[in-house]
C-alpha cells in the first residue's frame, strides 16, 4: 500500500534543529518529526495536529514563530 504526503523542512526557532513536517492530506493531520520518512509510513508520527489543507498547517506554524511562507512542501509517495 502507498501513501501520499507532503514533506516541508524548517527550522526549530527556540532550539535552531532540523525539523521535518508531513502532512497527510488522506487523514488530514501533520506531525513534526526529526526522521526522514522514506521506505515505508510508520505511525506518522507520535503527536498529530489537525489540518484539512497545507494552508491550516501554514497557518500554525506562523503561531510558533516559524516564517510559513518559505517552507516549500513536496510531494512524496511512501510505499
Amino acid at each position: 500500500m502507498s501513501y501520499n504526503v507532503y514533506k516541508g523542512e524548517i527550522t526549530h526557532p527556540d532550539h535552531n534543529l532540523p525539523l521535518l513536517i508531513y502532512y497527510d492530506a488522506a487523514e488530514e493531520t501533520f506531525c513534526f518529526s526529526t526522521v526522514d520518512f522514506q521506505k515505508t509510513r510508520p505511525s506518522i508520527c507520535e503527536f498529530q495536529y489537525p489540518a484539512k489543507s497545507i494552508k491550516e498547517v501554514r497557518d500554525f506554524l506562523k503561531k510558533i514563530g516559524i516564517n510559513a511562507e518559505k517552507v516549500q512542501f513536496k510531494n512524496q509517495l511512501l510505499h
